[in-house]
């Protein structure tokens, strides 16, 4: 096997101290050097479980030997992470909203991560048979369907299948199936051993963080997510602007038709409103000297447009059984930690649509738990960066992200992207069931 088709590899180290971990580190780069893209081939394929009580831990996901050692030599710690147990008392889980998606995102999860596959093929099932929707074939295309791939974009394909790409942003099937994917990523690492003790999640994200939470059982939260989609596409179209700009100075752009989409941060923004409203706006701000970007959607999500949905919605909620959360979970609409009367109200749930998202405010809560540890779920790391870049953060959080799925022009596999997330979590304290990775 060259290093051009071996699969990447999680290693990990241990060592009573610092000292000793940067012996048994240099001494496994010489060793991976001497092997070369081969060396792969002669060393375990899962980690050593036994760890001594206390031990410093390092980990690197790579794909070759070769990359494995220089990585070992150089020490960036977005690429080799070290710590130990209790390094991380505070495991955060973020789910994002939709507009990151891409045909065959997750697919190489779908491969080689049994608990990933199965929960997703259930979501897939029953969204078939209940509502008539194929997320399957607009996620795993046809022609890739009997081999989704690694996971690694391929920016070709996404090329070739404009209709595709296009199907995966409409409302009606981006909602449900990010719901669906990141669902199934939180309970694959569940069985890891890598359980949220919070979530947090933006806009329709915020659904499938308090389903991971045990407010809605998953065909409720699948039944939900699908008909708040449905009835959102029935609604005239509309357009948000994202404005470089805090909730102070857009004020006087907010009002009558234009409407608080979301705030992101201190200085990001999102306006929401009718088509016209919002261009209007966009040249009032750019006339002011102020940053802004139509967003590709095709609603006004967050705004006074969405009113309509609430009444329906509520309908709908009144007959789940909504409980209170098992975990904390992030609320957008006050951008504070849910309550127990909000989470089993169908009121809060039918008007979180229509409400601004108030993430920033979130964040801050976040970052005053003790060594929070965020993993954002959904592709890429964009709730992450907002996170990084809040004021709140402390200035010691040096690296407390774990990213988990690709963006769309990313060059890592999946896989490896997931090896490198669980040695992350491993070198926070979490203790692995190493074989849950073991590739089937």
């Amino acid at each position: 096997m060259t290093g051009q088709t071996s699969r990447p590899r999680l290693l990990t180290l241990s060592a009573p101290t610092f000292t000793a971990l940067e012996r048994a580190t240099d001494e496994l780069a010489t060793r991976l050097e001497s092997l070369g893209d081969t060396g792969f081939t002669e060393l375990p394929e899962l980690p050593d479980a036994q760890v001594p009580v206390g031990s410093l831990r390092r980990a690197i996901a790579a794909g070759t030997a070769a990359e494995a050692a220089r990585r070992l030599r150089k020490r960036d710690p977005r690429r080799v992470f070290t710590g130990g147990p209790g390094t991380r008392t505070s495991r955060v889980f973020l789910f994002s909203g939709v507009g990151d998606q891409y045909p065959r995102l997750g697919a190489g999860l779908y491969r080689r991560l049994p608990e990933f596959r199965r929960e997703l093929d259930r979501c897939f099932g029953f969204l078939a048979a209940e509502h008539d929707l194929d997320l399957r074939a607009v996620l795993f295309p046809p022609e890739t369907s009997a081999g989704p791939g690694d996971g690694r974009p391929d920016l070709a394909a996404l090329f070739d299948q404009r209709e595709t790409t296009q199907e995966i942003h409409r409302t009606v099937v981006a909602q449900p199936l990010m719901f669906t994917l990141q669902y199934a990523l939180a309970r694959a690492l569940g069985t890891l051993g890598a359980q949220p003790s919070a979530v947090a999640g933006y806009s329709v994200g915020e659904y499938a963080a308090a389903c991971v939470a045990g407010v809605f059982p998953l065909e409720d939260a699948l039944r939900l997510v699908t008909r708040r989609a449905q009835l959102v596409d029935e609604l005239p179209t509309g357009a948000m602007l994202a404005v470089v700009a805090g909730p102070g100075a857009v004020a006087p752009y907010v009002g009558g038709q234009v409407s608080l989409a979301a705030l992101n941060g201190p200085e990001q923004s999102v306006l929401s409103g009718p088509v016209e409203a919002i261009e209007k706006t966009a040249r009032r701000l750019t006339a002011a000297g102020v940053a802004c970007r139509r967003l590709a959607t095709s609603h006004a999500f967050h705004s006074t447009m969405t009113e309509p949905v609430t009444g329906p919605l509520e309908e709908l909620l009144s007959t789940l059984p909504l409980r209170p959360p098992d975990i904390p979970v992030l609320s957008n609409v006050t951008g504070t930690w849910l309550r127990e009367e909000e989470a089993t109200s169908p009121a809060y749930w039918a008007r979180h649509l229509s409400r601004t998202i108030r993430f920033a405010d979130g964040v801050a809560e976040l970052w005053r738990l003790a060594d929070p540890l965020l993993v954002e779920l959904g592709p890429g790391q964009t709730l992450s960066r907002l996170a990084l870049q809040h004021p709140s953060r402390p200035a010691d959080a040096a690296a407390p992200v774990v990213q988990t799925l690709p963006g769309q022009f990313e060059s890592r596999t999946e896989q490896e992207l997931l090896l490198a997330a669980v040695g992350q979590l491993w070198t926070a304290g979490l203790e692995i069931d190493w074989h849950g990775l073991r590739q089937e």
